[in-house]
């Protein structure tokens, strides 16, 4: 580090009083002080004045000129610490900003994409996910669990700014584990929401039999009707795996009823039963019953018949 040197004895004995009140910095102390081991006037100076601070009280004259010296070096101590206040918050927005533009990435609205596929493996119960952004980059893709709904994942896509000479990419793929029985959302940012997968309509299949076990379990029970509408999730029966089925009465003088949009809709009035239906995944299907009034699981179908309004 170069050393800084004063020579000129004015300027060295107009910096005095700060320098014997402590009040320079460390490299104006260190000039002063380099002066006065060469300069024996100046060193003389700096001696009588140390004497007369210590001496006893300073002429007004002193005091206000040393008050204003105190003054001065503290207003340039304000400055400067604002100044690097400044200065950090400039730096900090500046890099919070190029960040969120490069690396963290905005929530892409799912009106953005497109060619959306699902791919579910049967053996490992995870679930392949491919897709396409338009006109935007994607920085990446994410998947959580919804904190309302048990049963729901939402699907994150990310997009930032490409950085210059690199390519933007469009195109994703993301596998997420163990979906068996959940529903799959984009959810870019979350309250705007679409629906891409769910386990049971894949699974229709198997869910249609395990409605039919129900209606063979009840042969009183007039599937027409009793409607079944199957919840989404894996329940779990004495270690066993199975869907539940929450069972509605359709009332009203010739009234049918059929699905929309996965939700059952009649032309006359639904009244919900107050017990549920729980069935195995593997066959041969059980089928047992929780009654909501007792909190108790029953073998005994006679429920539904008997709570029928």
């Amino acid at each position: 580090m170069k050393e800084t040197t004063i020579r000129n004895c004015s300027i060295v004995r107009d910096l005095l009083p700060g320098y014997t009140e402590h009040l320079l910095s460390e490299a104006g102390e260190e000039a002063v002080r380099e002066h006065l081991s060469s300069c024996k006037d100046c060193e003389k100076i700096y001696r009588q004045m140390k004497e007369e601070l210590f001496k006893g009280e300073p002429s007004p004259e002193e005091s206000r000129a040393l008050d204003g010296f105190r003054s001065l070096f503290r207003r340039i101590r304000h400055l400067k610490l604002l100044l690097i206040i400044t200065s950090v918050l400039i730096f900090c927005g500046i890099l919070s900003g190029f960040l969120m533009l490069f690396v963290v990435g905005n929530p892409v609205g799912t009106r953005w994409l497109d060619r959306v596929s699902c791919t579910y493996d049967e053996k490992t119960g995870s679930l392949t996910i491919q897709g396409h952004a338009q006109n935007v980059n994607i920085r990446k893709v994410v998947w959580e669990k919804d904190g309302e709904e048990d049963t729901l994942i939402n699907v994150l896509v990310y997009e930032t700014e490409a950085l210059p000479f690199t390519s933007e990419t469009h195109d994703f793929t993301l596998t997420i584990p163990d979906v068996k029985g959940m529903d799959v959302c984009l959810a870019c940012p979350r309250y705007d929401r679409t629906n891409i997968y769910s386990w049971k309509n894949d699974h229709y299949e198997l869910v249609q039999r395990m409605e039919e076990a129900i209606y063979q379990t009840l042969p009183s029970t007039d599937p027409d009707t009793t409607p079944l509408s199957c919840a989404s999730g894996i329940a779990l029966y004495d270690g066993q795996e199975g869907l539940t089925f929450h069972p509605e009465y359709v009332t009203g003088e010739g009234a049918t009823w059929w699905t929309w949009n996965d939700m059952i809709t009649t032309d006359g009035s639904l009244e919900p039963a107050d017990f549920e239906i729980w069935v195995s995944l593997d066959a041969p299907h059980e089928v047992h019953f929780y009654d909501y009034r007792t909190g108790e699981w029953t073998d005994d179908g006679s429920i539904v018949e008997e709570r029928r309004p």
